[in-house]
């Protein structure tokens, strides 16, 4: 007998349902990683106070693994259920913060030990980001435009609340703030056991070796006219954008501004707000057209950003201008993931989303490395007129001598 599909009405209610838990969950991870923002910074320019380099060095070590292992976690991911995997990369998120809590509330915190750690988080997190995005193809309804201006609403809605909870937390326990990180990344692991979805597996992969099975990703990137420049421009955003925020903003707050975790929270929260309120009018406005010409207009703000943090502005304009980095941010993430989720074949849909990831992520240790090396020598102002500077120019040679602008 000939079986029948269940009903149209019962489907999208197993879809909503899906996409409540994958909400959830993915709000408790990104509210763990914004205080892993905050707390990660603030234990090496508070606690340690380390020099520029050693800053650097640092957040270096965190992104490391982004590039090492995002493309292996894309195979992974393509290969096995990707919520099983997340509710493994939960707990082990959750037992490196509780770990290190109790490192620094015993007094034993030290730059080896700190490095060992942010090399640990790097490497659960490499995995757990083509997982989450893997999934969420799997619980959009098919309105992906929609699924991930939302998904990056919740994102950095939490990412915001995670930031402010560890500056407020950190400022009386630092150890305090670690434990409850832990036990906000814990909380999503029940969220995802409850996720009634179980994604199909594409078995013509399994046999191939992950070497082959990377390569075959990256080659689907390259070949493809939409995907290729805009997973180049990703990787200059990445290169450029991620060492002045993660090394040069908190260099400015302790060195320029003279502040304490508490404002190191305000600047990291800034970045969010400003995605959420960008992510927000994106969504009311029901997506958006000419994807290409607003990933440019996007990457443009942001150098503008970074430009004009060079000219040592009163902390209020330090923050204002970081808000108006996350709006064009939110642009920028909108278009150029959908870009790539729209245009990735299911079977090969978690590596080609990693390699996303990559030029964001992976190009992030070298940015951070080069941002602390910079600093030392010119100062974080200037280091980041500099990076602004570089990727006007980047923009501009793209936008007069390639078609992205003309991307639907």
């Amino acid at each position: 007998m000939r079986a029948t599909a269940p009903p149209l009405r019962s489907r999208s209610r197993h879809l909503d349902a899906s996409y409540a838990w994958f909400a959830g969950s993915l709000g408790s991870w990104v509210g763990a990683a914004g205080m892993q923002q905050v707390l990660f910074s603030w234990l090496v320019i508070g606690e340690l106070r380390v020099g520029a380099e050693w800053v650097g060095t640092a957040q270096m070590c965190q992104s490391l693994p982004a590039f090492l292992f995002l493309l292996v976690g894309g195979v992974t991911a393509d290969r096995r259920d990707p919520r099983q995997l997340l509710m493994l990369l939960h707990v082990a998120a959750g037992i490196a913060a509780g770990g290190m809590a109790l490192v620094v509330g015993s007094g034993s915190l030290g730059l080896s030990i700190l490095l060992i750690y942010a090399l640990c988080w790097g490497t659960i997190q490499s995995f757990a980001q083509p997982a989450r995005d893997a999934l969420l193809s799997e619980v959009s309804g098919g309105d992906l435009m929609r699924a991930v201006t939302a998904a990056t609403l919740i994102q950095f809605a939490a990412a915001a609340l995670g930031s402010g909870m560890a500056g407020r937390v950190a400022h009386f326990s630092t150890p305090g703030a670690l434990g409850v990180q832990a036990g906000l990344v814990l909380s999503g692991l029940v969220l995802m056991w409850r996720l009634p979805i179980r994604v199909a597996r594409h078995p013509s992969g399994l046999a191939e070796s992950t070497l082959a099975a990377i390569g075959d990703g990256l080659r689907e990137v390259w070949r493809s006219p939409r995907l290729r420049p805009i997973g180049l421009l990703v990787a200059a955003d990445g290169l450029f954008y991620m060492g002045p925020f993660a090394v040069l903003c908190p260099l400015m707050v302790r060195d320029v501004y003279h502040g304490g975790v508490q404002d190191l929270s305000l600047i990291m929260m800034a970045v969010p707000i400003g995605t959420i309120c960008g992510s927000g009018v994106v969504l009311l406005r029901g997506g958006i057209r000419r994807k290409g010409r607003a990933f440019l207009i996007a990457l443009l703000g942001v150098a503008l950003c970074l430009v004009t943090l060079g000219a040592q502005l009163p902390l209020w304009g330090f923050v204002a201008v970081i808000f108006c980095w996350g709006i064009f941010h939110s642009i920028f993430f909108n278009t150029s993931r959908t870009l790539f989720q729209e245009t990735a074949p299911p079977s090969h849909r978690a590596r080609v989303l990693s390699i996303h990831s990559l030029g964001l992520l992976g190009m992030a240790p070298f940015s951070n490395l080069a941002a602390g090396f910079l600093a030392t020598l010119v100062g974080p102002l200037v280091g980041c007129a500099l990076a602004g500077g570089a990727m006007i120019l980047i923009v501009s040679m793209t936008w007069i001598f390639t078609n992205v602008r003309h991307l639907e």
